[in-house]
């Protein structure tokens, strides 16, 4: 009787259903596996370390945040950022030269911090001067003068400007009393953080002195200060509204901010990661900060009225005139000195505004 002829791991038919299963499994872990970013090694990944001195209910801190996590989604992981809020790495006052030199990767950057390098700058914090975000931007990006100045600050720290996440509209704010009539500032002990605030609170005859955002709540709290110009979200976010009792509107100013990045780090990233940011992250946190920051500031104000027992007046048409053109006359020549009186032409003809 022949012996029945074993049946092994061997042959033909097994071989064949072997690789079918190797293939099998290979398309399962790639279908499970997340995919590196386009162009990307899997496994490689870019790490960067961003530093901003807001607290974390500020708008703009929001939008920082959002910033980073959209940027690992969008790159599927392979750049990571790690957020350092609340000035935790760097202050308000130390963040554009932190950027700069490379001690960050990223930065929250006010307009204001641009102003201390170049005083043209100054002119985002006149009051009434420009009359919404876009058409401030445009002037900084469509312009000549304004586009040279623009690329000429970034050119100059070694930093790129990745997308805006503004701050707020500011107006004005006290402890003290109303605001709904321009003599009703007289007497008022105000807080500056900016040069191109002084003449305007000079204008308006109050006496001034500068305080830092981090010493703001305790010189309310003392009385050194009674009044304020800000933005609601900042109100919020340090708890101000502990002492301030009265805002006014409209809003008369539009404070901008951006996320700025590290040229020299920056241009050390992939390609493709760069094309990414710039493309699918940047352009949906400029759209959506800028879009929400309005809505944002008009609910704070209605917290404020209804859960803070503050309150909200207006200036009426006749008394905003008033306001506009005291602004004109006495505070925005006094800043317009420190311009390139070139950009300052152009600004006035760009927001067909009269010296």
């Amino acid at each position: 009787m022949k012996d029945k002829k074993k049946v092994g791991m061997t042959g033909p038919f097994f071989s064949n259903h072997f690789c079918i299963v190797l293939v099998g499994l290979a398309c399962l872990v790639s279908f499970l596996w997340p995919s590196a970013a386009p162009g990307q090694s899997p496994g490689k990944v870019y790490t960067g370390r961003l530093s901003y001195h807001w607290y974390p209910q500020h708008h703009a801190a929001i939008y920082a945040s959002k910033f980073a996590k959209m940027c690992e989604e969008a790159t599927k992981g392979a750049l990571k950022i790690t957020v350092y809020p609340s000035g935790e790495l760097f202050s308000i006052a130390k963040i554009l030269s932190a950027v700069s030199s490379g001690a960050v990767d990223l930065g929250g950057v006010l307009d204001l911090n641009f102003a201390a390098v170049d005083r043209n700058f100054e002119i985002g914090g006149l009051a009434f001067f420009f009359d919404s975000y876009p058409q401030q931007r445009d002037f900084w990006t469509q312009t000549p003068e304004g586009k040279g100045v623009w690329e000429g600050i970034q050119k100059k720290l070694g930093v790129v400007v990745l997308c805006h996440d503004p701050v707020g509209p500011s107006t004005f704010w006290s402890s003290k009393r109303s605001l709904e009539k321009i003599e009703n500032f007289e007497g008022l002990k105000a807080r500056f953080l900016t040069n191109s605030e002084k003449p305007m609170w000079k204008a308006l005859g109050t006496s001034f002195v500068a305080v830092s955002t981090s010493e703001v709540y305790s010189a309310l709290q003392s009385g050194m200060i009674d009044t304020l110009s800000t933005v609601p979200s900042a109100t919020k976010a340090y708890n101000w509204w502990d002492f301030l009792k009265y805002v006014q509107l409209p809003y008369g100013s539009y404070q901008d901010s951006h996320i700025v990045v590290n040229a020299r780090w920056w241009n050390s990233l992939p390609r493709e990661i760069r094309d990414i940011v710039l493309t699918q992250v940047a352009p949906k946190i400029s759209e959506d900060s800028t879009k929400e920051v309005i809505i944002y500031s008009d609910a704070i104000i209605k917290e404020f009225v209804e859960k803070h027992g503050g309150t909200a007046t207006r200036l009426v048409e006749k008394e905003l005139e008033r306001m506009v053109a005291l602004q004109q006359k006495e505070a925005w020549p006094e800043v317009a000195k420190i311009m390139n009186p070139q950009v300052w032409e152009a600004a006035l003809k760009f927001t067909k505004k009269k010296r």
